[in-house]
């Protein structure tokens, strides 16, 4: 009887372990490729945004940004990039300059899917508001 008990639980853990590999494989982000691509956008001189509950326009584009994207957005000739970071609540944004240094680092890496946003307001009320606070330049924080 031990044995069969000791049988079915290493099938379970097998069954388990071929369902992560599976689900990673599929595209879904594994809190190690999150890790990965938050340093990388770091790296390349994406500053952080912080999102709680003082900053709802912040929790706003947190929300309506898609998941394990970077989205682009677009105003008056200027472009920025926004990736989100639910888990940790925060934003991760950049400028062109930046996602092009992003691109660079990646290469031979799983990079993230870019995304053009179809209404950029909400994203530039928040970065107005950010300046405003004192967000300063690009690579501050």
């Amino acid at each position: 009887m031990t044995v069969y008990l000791k049988d079915r639980f290493i099938a379970a853990l097998l069954f388990l372990s071929l369902a992560l590999f599976l689900a990673g494989c599929a595209g879904g982000q594994t809190t190690q490729n999150l890790v990965k691509t938050e340093y990388f956008l770091e790296q390349a001189g994406f500053q952080r945004w912080d999102v709680n509950m003082t900053t709802p326009k912040r929790q706003a584009l947190l929300n309506s940004i898609p998941r394990g994207k970077i989205s682009t957005f677009e105003r008056g000739g200027v472009t920025y990039h926004a990736y989100t970071d639910e888990a940790a609540q925060r934003l991760y944004v950049g400028d062109d300059a930046a996602y092009q240094k992003y691109l660079s680092m990646s290469k031979g890496r799983k990079l993230c899917e870019r995304v053009v946003a179809p209404d950029s307001s909400q994203f530039w009320s928040c970065y107005d508001e950010y300046q405003t606070m004192g967000g300063g330049g690009q690579r501050g924080r």
